[in-house]
This record gives C-alpha cells, sequence and structure tokens, in this order.
C-alpha cells in the first residue's frame, strides 16, 4: 500500500488533467484529504486526524468544504480521482443548497419492498442500459411511462428513490464522466458493473444503493434525450420528467419470472437481515447501554429488522449533548420512538 502522500500526488495530477466545465454546470474542484486508520494528509502536509474524518464523503474542515476519503485498498489511478470527485460533487451540492435531499431515515422505517415495484423496476433498469449505447425514443418513453405509473401506485417508494437518483445519482453520473476523460477503459468497466448491480435483483437490497447508478444512468438518458435540465440550484430534476405523461392504468410487459426472481430475493433479504441480528443479540457483546438519542448510522447499507438498526463502519449518538462515534459494525436495538437506542450491539 502506497503512503498517503504519495497517493495523494498521483490523485492531485489526474484530477488537474480534468475538465470540470464539461462535468457540470459551475462544478469546479474541492479541496480533497486522504486518511486511514492513523493518519490523515491533506493540502501537503500530515495534519490530526479528528472524529470528522469517518467514511468518505464532503465535511467542513476549519471553515472549508473539503472531500475526504479513507484509504482501506489500492485502486487504479483514474478510478481513486473518480471516487475523490464524486466526493467533491456532494461538497458541490451543499454549497448550492439542493433541497432534494431523500429522507434516509425515515425510509429506514417506511419503505416497502414491493414485488411489482421491483420488478417494473428491472425492466426499466434494463432500459437505461439500452439507452447507454445507443439512443431509442421508444425505449425512453417506454422507460417514463413505467416510471410513471410506479410513482401513481407507489408514491412513496419512487419519491424515495428520485431523491437518492437526483443527490447520489448524479454524483456516480459525474464519477462516471471523469472515469470517461481520463481512461476510456476503466469507464467502460464502470458500465458493466452498473449492468450486473441493477440487473440482479439481490441489487435492490438496500434499495438505496442501486439509486446511485439509476440515477446515473437516467441522467444519462436525458441528456441523451436532449430533456435535461437544472432545477434553481443547479439539481437534476428527475422526477419533474413524467409530470406531462399521461396516467398508466396497468402494465402487462414485466415475465413472470422477473416477478418471481424478486420475490424469492424480497424473501432471502428479510431472511438475512433476521441472521444478522439474531446473531449479534445471541452473541450479546453490549457496547452500549442507553437511552441515549441516535445521531447517525451508515446509511448506504443500513437495514431495518424488528426494531434493530444494522450499521456497518460506525455508528454515532448523542451523550448530553454531545455528539459520540463508535467505530465498528454495530446492531442497534432501538425504542419504539425510532430515535432512542436502548442497547447497541457489536456485530461480527
Amino acid at each position: 500500500m502506497k503512503k498517503l502522500d504519495e497517493l495523494y500526488d498521483e490523485i492531485s495530477k489526474a484530477i488537474e488533467k480534468l475538465d470540470f466545465s464539461k462535468f457540470w454546470e459551475g462544478f469546479k474542484p474541492l479541496k480533497f484529504a486522504l486518511y486511514n486508520d492513523t493518519e490523515c494528509y491533506f493540502n501537503g502536509e500530515y495534519i490530526e486526524k479528528t472524529d470528522e474524518f469517518v467514511a468518505n464523503h464532503a465535511i467542513m474542515y476549519k471553515g472549508e468544504r473539503i472531500a475526504i476519503w479513507k484509504v482501506e485498498k489500492e485502486m487504479d489511478i483514474s478510478v481513486f480521482a473518480s471516487n475523490i470527485v464524486h466526493e467533491m460533487f456532494h461538497g458541490f451540492q451543499h454549497d448550492n443548497n439542493w433541497d432534494c435531499w431523500a429522507n434516509d431515515w425515515e425510509a429506514l422505517f417506511e419503505y416497502e419492498y414491493n414485488e411489482e415495484n421491483l420488478a417494473i423496476k428491472m425492466r426499466e433498469n434494463q432500459l437505461l442500459l439500452d439507452l447507454v449505447g445507443k439512443f431509442d425514443s421508444e425505449k425512453y418513453k417506454e422507460l417514463l411511462k413505467l416510471r410513471k405509473y410506479r410513482d401513481e401506485k407507489f408514491p412513496y417508494q419512487h419519491t424515495y428513490e428520485c431523491g437518492v437518483e437526483e443527490t447520489e445519482g448524479s454524483a456516480t453520473y459525474v464519477e462516471w464522466q471523469v472515469l470517461k476523460q481520463l481512461d476510456e477503459e476503466k469507464a467502460q468497466e464502470f458500465v458493466e458493473k452498473m449492468r450486473k448491480k441493477i440487473l440482479n435483483p439481490k441489487g435492490f437490497f438496500p434499495i438505496r444503493i442501486p439509486c446511485y447508478d439509476i440515477g446515473a444512468l437516467m441522467i444519462n438518458a436525458e441528456v441523451l434525450a436532449g430533456e435535461y435540465y437544472y432545477g434553481a440550484d443547479k439539481r437534476p430534476v428527475i422526477k419533474e420528467l413524467i409530470k406531462d405523461i399521461p396516467s398508466v392504468e396497468t402494465i402487462d410487459t414485466i415475465e413472470k419470472d422477473v416477478t418471481e426472481k424478486v420475490t424469492k430475493t424480497c424473501e432471502d433479504f428479510y431472511a438475512e437481515s433476521k441472521r444478522i441480528v439474531d446473531s449479534a443479540v445471541n452473541n450479546n457483546e453490549v457496547v452500549l447501554v442507553g437511552p441515549y438519542q441516535i445521531w447517525g448510522v451508515n446509511i448506504w447499507d443500513a437495514r431495518y429488522y424488528k426494531g434493530y438498526i444494522t450499521s456497518t463502519y460506525f455508528m454515532s449518538y448523542t451523550d448530553n449533548g454531545e455528539e459520540k462515534i463508535l467505530h465498528g459494525n454495530f446492531v442497534i436495538k432501538m425504542k419504539d420512538d425510532n430515535e432512542t437506542i436502548e442497547k447497541v450491539y457489536k456485530w461480527i
């Protein structure tokens, strides 16, 4: 594994090659920091690693918005640079006051995994991938028709998905465009990875994860269709694409075997969630006993199962008004208000 300063210099040189004006209107590079379990490198020097350096995202550091990335494995420099720019774009979103953020905490409890909704999404995803190589107006119309149907029949699910698609999907779209500038072969690999993930029903669980790729592909389809436009805060407006589409009463183009695969995967997801919770509770390695107000979890792949939340890498809570962070994987038993921690188990 390379030293952080060496890696930082290589990534910086890659980012300097990029034409940011082609990614998104008004988007400019931010400073970034690399860190690991013991060190942190920023702006040409090693600095003290504070509690702000958790996961990969954009943070305020000494009054300045910066991107941060935890270095845990070797990566191609072009891929590394694209990931850093992804996080820079989140800083751009915050600085432009995007108002389309999905309520991930609420969705953790409220999002229902409906087999019909997910089966239709499978068809949508195939259409999105078909549109990458060659735009087809009929496929684009079918895509919008399917999304209109889901918006009317599954409004909560579709609205939540669109929120993630607009924020995380746009950052993933920018990540993809970075690879196109730096390494076309890596960009093609990126598309193939998206294809494998979003055409596999297992990739829908938790639902937030596939929305990254689906949002990127939706923006790509909009651009090819010539329908892409920004809101006042320079954000994409994915959901509004269907506002003028006529109401759709039925969908009869979904194959039975697709629905059956999605149904089986739903059952497997809940069984896996139960196994994780039961294993942690039975192991009974308690790291915190409440009551404490929960502050945050790693929402990226968090699950909720019968009063328990799973969180990978970290979780945070407030103790007498002070935020505290626990590092590791945890299963969190919540009280009925879904805001108060009763007990936290280590999840191995």
